[in-house]
């Protein structure tokens, strides 16, 4: 898996002042693991909470056949272990490195006392954590209520945010995982968007050719109005 998807959320050190990234750099013990090593696991009662530095994590769940689905890959700046330190649950997904990472690793404690000595760090991990169960919640909307012809061509324009040519390095495999579908499903979604110009498929990546027109033929679909977002610090308008 070489692609990364984060439902076009930016990372919280984005949007910190350099001050405040360089206190948690301070506080968080560094850890540097290889490609593919394991970092977390599903049930894990270990709270925390961790900045990825370097490279890129993929969290998703193993089912008792050992089928990993993939939920969502994180890359440098993103956070995690939210669910650990504010609500005291367990670790819901098992985590691996995408290529060598490096994870800066606070304990609850070592979190608890930097947001008493940086209370204007609350405000951003809020609005990004609320924006993120906004694009969750609209995901399983989408899965209940939408074909897979509208929710990958959905989820490409989501990941092909940021690239200049439209590239997406994402094999088919990689796209069913994410959709949690058979590749075969995805192979004739795909086929379906080259037949109409929307994609153009290439080793081991997709290409979106039309991204306007897809975006158009997409929203023949929905059913509902969408919602104009109000928060451009974490949006891409253009989508």
């Amino acid at each position: 898996m070489s692609f990364v998807f984060n439902f076009g959320i930016p990372g919280l050190m984005e949007v910190l002042p350099e001050h405040t990234r360089a206190r948690f750099d301070a506080v968080g013990s560094l850890k540097r693991y290889r490609d593919k090593q394991h970092i977390q696991s599903r049930g894990d009662q270990t709270a925390g909470f961790s900045v990825i530095k370097s490279g890129s994590v993929v969290f998703g769940k193993s089912d008792r056949e050992g089928r990993f689905i993939t939920t969502a890959v994180l890359e440098a700046g993103q956070c995690y272990g939210e669910f650990t330190v504010f609500g005291g649950l367990p670790r819901t997904h098992d985590g691996y490195a995408e290529g060598e990472t490096v994870i800066s690793h606070l304990s609850k404690a070592q979190f608890d006392q930097l947001l008493l000595d940086e209370p204007t760090l609350a405000g951003p991990i809020i609005s990004l954590l609320t924006v993120r169960l906004h694009h969750m919640l609209e995901w399983v909307d989408d899965l209940r209520r939408y074909p897979l012809k509208y929710r990958l061509g959905k989820t490409l324009l989501l990941m092909m945010r940021g690239t200049e040519d439209g590239l997406i390095a994402a094999t088919q495999s990689d796209l069913a995982d994410l959709m949690g579908v058979s590749r075969v499903a995805v192979a004739q979604v795909l086929a379906h968007y080259k037949a109409k110009g929307f994609v153009g498929t290439e080793y081991g990546a997709v290409r979106v050719l039309d991204r306007s027109g897809l975006k158009a033929w997409l929203q023949g679909f929905e059913t509902v109005d969408p919602v104009v977002s109000a928060t451009p610090l974490f949006t891409d308008a253009a989508l």
